[in-house]
């Protein structure tokens, strides 16, 4: 179950959050703000709310306990679902519902498409009975949309969300959208592949003017998901310099990603000892979503690291070095000098 208006992380715990944006636009005169919230919660009811009157929450219908909606249909076939909401607040609502299409952000996180974009999957795949709805305090309705598949929709995963929209103009010049929804997926039969392919990789490292502590090296790279299943897992990042001397690796989680999504992803890898010329190895090891192994891809580079605090130290021991031999040198001349022989005159 999702909850509504202006969501804070005290109503949604943060690892059920997908996303939480704002976007303004320029609307002739009037400027637009959309704000989005994405989630999914298994706690027991509980309205988030904006100010005392404006609150709502949202759900799939029917007697079936559900989070979100999910479908696995093949090409041609269709399903019908509700969609619940209920105003939590102390006025009457009025709300806009309709279907989005879902794409994974270059952060990783689930963004919605706006009501006036053009749906391509999902939100072209949804009709529902019912576009406005308009609900009195304490007021409960169900939604009935049909999902049907095209009958030559590609076989994979599509993400979407059914969208509950309030228009609030009470700031005057600013209109601010509140939108809160439900995930809702969609795997299309027909074959399958879970592909993430990792690319890109890049390494820099700090001046290491300590020469007995390693310093956090910073690590990069992009990761696709060139399937047509979603698909997660976890990466390695292993950093050495020349002959695997000064080896370092850390293991770190990829969020899900969206059949055609590109992420970016930048880790601080510590304990890197600093021996000039260093590798870096990037390893995904990609999962579907129920967390079977599906194989993994590797990119690598090579960076420059500087030992500025034994390089300083190797100088300073040189520069002592060529002092005390100049010194030594010098005493053994004049020691030299001291023990030759004075000749004497006989009469």
């Amino acid at each position: 179950m999702v909850r509504a208006a202006t969501i804070s992380a005290d109503h949604i715990p943060e690892e059920k959050m997908f996303q939480q944006y704002a976007t303004r636009k320029n609307l002739r005169h009037r400027a637009t703000i959309s704000v989005l919230a994405v989630a999914i919660a298994t706690a027991l009811t509980a309205p988030a709310a904006h100010g005392d009157d404006l609150s709502w929450g949202t759900n799939p219908g029917g007697t079936e306990t559900r989070s979100s909606f999910a479908y696995d249909l093949e090409p041609g076939e269709q399903a019908r679902d509700s969609f619940e909401i209920t105003n939590y607040g102390t006025e009457e609502i009025s709300l806009a519902v309709y279907p989005a299409d879902g794409a994974t952000t270059s952060n990783g996180s689930l963004e919605l498409s706006e009501r006036t974009d053009l749906a391509t999957a999902v939100g072209a795949w949804i009709e529902v009975d019912q576009a406005e709805v308009a609900l009195g305090p304490g007021e409960k309705t169900s939604v009935e949309f049909t999902v049907e598949i095209p009958t030559d929709a590609a076989p994979g995963d599509y993400l979407g969300g059914m969208v509950s929209s309030y228009i609030d103009t009470s700031a005057g010049t600013v209109v601010v959208d509140r939108r809160l929804a439900t995930q809702l997926a969609v795997r299309v039969g027909g074959e399958g592949a879970v592909k993430l392919n990792v690319s890109a990789a890049s390494a820099q490292a700090p001046i290491a003017w300590n020469p007995f502590e390693p310093v956090d090296a910073i690590v990069g790279a992009t990761v696709a998901n060139e399937g047509n299943l979603r698909a997660r897992g976890s990466y390695t990042i292993t950093a050495s310099g020349p002959f695997g001397w000064g080896s370092t690796s850390s293991e770190y989680q990829l969020d899900e990603l969206l059949p055609g999504s590109i992420v970016a992803i930048e880790q601080q890898l510590p304990g890197l000892w600093p021996l000039l010329w260093q590798q870096v190895e990037v390893r995904v090891n990609a999962e579907d979503i129920d967390s079977l192994p599906a194989g993994f891809s590797t990119a690598s580079t090579t960076f420059w690291s500087i030992p500025a605090g034994w390089i300083l130290l190797l100088v300073a021991v040189i520069a002592a070095s060529i002092l005390l031999g100049v010194r030594r040198s010098r005493r053994w001349e004049a020691d030299d000098e001291l023990e030759e022989p004075v000749a004497v005159e006989s009469n």
